[in-house]
C-alpha cells in the first residue's frame, strides 16, 4: 500500500560576524523512482538566493545557490510531498561467481572500492561462508545491531567506519558506512542511501521529528535496499534523497562562506504521513 509522506527540513546558520557572500549545495529533493513519486518540492533561501537546479553523477537532485548579499542569518528550508511504497525487487539471486565477473567489477567499481569514509574494518564474521550473497545481506543486516550500538554524539559527519566500529557505538551513518565496508570487501557492490525516516505509528495527519536517516543499497542481482540501524527492509516510510559511494557525496547541505564564523547551526526534519 503506497503512503503519502509530507517533509520539512530546515536548516539555519547563525555567524558571529557579518558574511558577505556563501556558496552552498543542497541535497534535500526527493528523486523519482519506480517505488517513490515525488507530488511536490519547494525550496527556499532567506536571504533571498537564485537557486540552479541539476542532477549529479549519482543522480541526486542538487540545488544550487549562492547569497550575495551581506547577512549574519542563513536559511534554507526544503519542503516535499512524496508518494512511497515497498520497493519492487527484480532478480536478486545472483552468485558469488556472478559477483566475482570482471564486467560487474569494471561496470560497478565506484561501490567495490574503499573510500575515506567506508575504510576497512575486521568483522567477526565471514559473509563468504554464506550460501549466496542474499544470504550474506540478510545476515549482516541483523548482525549489525550486535556489534554497534546506537549512541548520538559519540562520532562525528567525518568518522570513517573503523571509528564506529572500534567505539563500538554510533548513528545510522555509522552503521551504513560499517555495512558498506563489510559487504565491499567480500565483493558485493554497495551504495550510500540517504534520505527520510518516518518513525511514527502510521496514523494519518500524525507529525514525527526526526533526522535524516541513512540506509544501504547492495547489488544481488538487482538493487535491494535494507535499514541496518534497525534490521528493518525499507519500506513505505522510507523516503529516497540521494545516492553515492560514502556520505561525503549526499550530504544534504555544503558550501562555503566569506566572513565570520558559524555560531550556531539548528536543524529539524518533520513528517507527517498525509494518507
Amino acid at each position: 500500500m503506497a503512503w503519502r509522506l509530507s517533509v520539512t527540513h530546515s536548516t539555519s546558520f547563525q555567524y558571529e560576524s557579518e558574511v558577505s557572500a556563501s556558496f552552498n549545495e543542497a541535497r534535500m529533493t526527493p528523486i523519482n523512482t519506480p517505488d517513490q513519486f515525488v507530488i511536490s518540492h519547494d525550496l527556499k533561501v532567506n536571504p533571498f538566493a537564485s537557486i540552479f537546479s541539476y542532477s549529479d553523477y549519482f543522480g541526486t537532485a542538487v540545488k544550487a545557490f549562492d547569497v550575495q548579499t551581506p547577512h549574519t542569518y542563513l536559511e534554507i528550508v526544503s519542503q516535499s510531498l512524496v508518494e512511497t511504497a515497498v520497493p519492487k525487487l527484480g532478480n536478486v539471486n545472483a552468485s558469488w561467481d556472478d559477483l566475482a565477473s570482471d564486467q560487474l567489477a569494471d561496470d560497478l567499481r565506484e561501490f567495490l572500492d574503499f573510500t575515506a569514509l567506508v575504510n576497512p574494518i575486521e568483522a567477526p564474521f565471514e559473509l563468504r561462508l554464506k550460501k549466496t550473497p542474499l544470504d550474506a545481506i540478510h545476515f549482516l543486516n541483523k548482525a549489525m545491531r550486535e556489534q554497534i550500538t546506537y549512541a548520538p554524539g559519540s562520532t562525528s559527519v567525518y568518522s570513517p567506519a573503523s571509528e564506529a566500529w572500534e567505539k563500538r557505538a554510533g548513528v545510522c551513518q555509522d552503521f551504513t558506512h560499517a555495512s558498506l565496508s563489510i559487504l565491499r570487501s567480500v565483493g558485493i557492490p554497495a551504495r550510500y542511501v540517504s534520505g527520510y525516516l518516518y518513525n511514527g505509528s502510521g496514523e494519518i495527519g500524525e507529525e514525527v521529528i526526526g533526522e535524516s536517516h541513512s540506509w544501504v543499497e547492495a547489488w544481488v542481482g538487482d538493487w535491494l535496499p535494507f535499514d541496518p540501524t534497525n534490521g528493518n527492509p525499507v519500506a513505505e516510510d522510507h523516503v529516497l534523497v540521494a545516492r553515492g559511494r560514502d556520505y561525503h557525496d549526499v550530504s544534504p547541505l555544503k558550501g562555503i562562506f566569506s566572513g565570520g564564523r558559524s555560531r550556531k547551526i539548528e536543524v529539524k526534519v518533520s513528517l507527517t504521513r498525509i494518507a
